[in-house]
C-alpha cells in the first residue's frame, strides 16, 4: 500500500512475529498513530493527533502495544492489546529527544548502544573483523531532518567507513540487507569487505496505485 505523507521511522515498529505494523505518519497538515496488519497501512487502531510531538509506538510482545506518549483507548478488535505497563519503553518527542525511544527498540533487536539521544551510536556484529554500525544525522541533504546513517566498523584497526548512499542496512536471517537507491540488496560479508551482490527488489520504478488491504471491510 501507499501513502501519501510521511512515515515517521523512528517511531514505528513491527511486531515480534510480523503480524502487526505500528507507525506515526502524517500529511503536514494531519498526524495519526495507527497500527496495521503487515504489510498493509490500512489501521485496525487510529489515534489521531494534532502535532509531531511523540506518537507512534512499539510492541512489547506479539500483538501487545505500547504507545509513544501516553496510553489510548482500547482496541476494537481482539488481535490487539494495549500494554498495561506505560513505562515499558522510554517516552520521547520524536525517538530520540526526551527519551531514547529509537535506542531501546534497536537493543531488543541485537545491536549495541553507547551514548544517548541524537548522539547514541548502534553497532551489529557481521562477522569477526567488521561491524554495522548507525548514527543519527540532523539535517543531511536529501534526507528527513533526522536521519540514520550507516557505515562500518573494523574493530580491530578502529578504521570507519562511511556508507553515506545507504539508506537502511541490517541483518536478516543471518544475512545483510541494504536499501539504496530505490533497490533493496542482499549483501555479501567477506571478512572485512561487504558487496551488494543480490538485487531483492527495485522499487525506484514505482508509481502511485490505490491498493486496499484485504481486511479492510469499509
Amino acid at each position: 500500500q501507499w501513502l501519501k505523507g510521511r512515515i515517521y521511522e523512528h517511531r514505528c515498529d513491527l511486531s515480534p512475529d510480523g503480524a502487526h505494523f505500528i507507525y506515526f505518519a502524517g500529511t503536514g497538515q494531519r498526524w495519526w498513530t495507527a497500527i496495521s496488519r503487515a504489510p498493509y497501512l490500512h489501521a485496525l487502531y487510529f489515534l489521531p493527533q494534532d502535532s509531531t510531538w511523540q506518537g507512534g509506538g512499539a510492541f512489547s510482545a506479539p500483538g501487545t502495544f505500547w504507545l509513544n506518549g501516553g496510553s489510548g483507548p482500547a482496541p476494537e478488535t481482539r488481535e490487539l492489546q494495549q500494554d498495561p505497563d506505560p513505562q515499558a519503553f522510554p517516552h520521547s518527542t520524536d525517538g530520540f529527544h526526551m527519551g531514547d525511544l529509537y535506542a531501546t527498540r534497536m537493543a531488543q533487536q541485537g545491536w549495541t548502544t553507547a551514548g544517548t539521544r541524537y548522539d547514541v551510536r548502534l553497532e551489529k556484529p557481521l562477522s569477526p573483523n567488521v561491524s554495522l554500525i548507525q548514527t543519527i544525522a540532523i539535517g543531511s541533504k536529501k534526507r528527513a531532518l533526522v536521519s540514520s546513517a550507516f557505515g562500518l566498523f573494523e574493530p580491530k584497526t578502529g578504521t570507519e567507513t562511511a556508507m553515506p548512499k545507504w539508506e537502511w542496512a541490517d541483518l536478516w536471517n543471518g544475512a545483510l540487507h541494504v536499501a539504496t537507491g530505490g533497490v533493496l540488496w542482499r549483501a555479501k560479508v567477506d571478512n572485512d569487505e561487504v558487496t551488494l551482490t543480490e538485487p531483492i527488489h527495485d522499487f525506484s520504478e514505482m508509481s502511485f496505485e490505490a491498493i486496499r488491504a484485504p481486511y479492510d471491510r469499509g
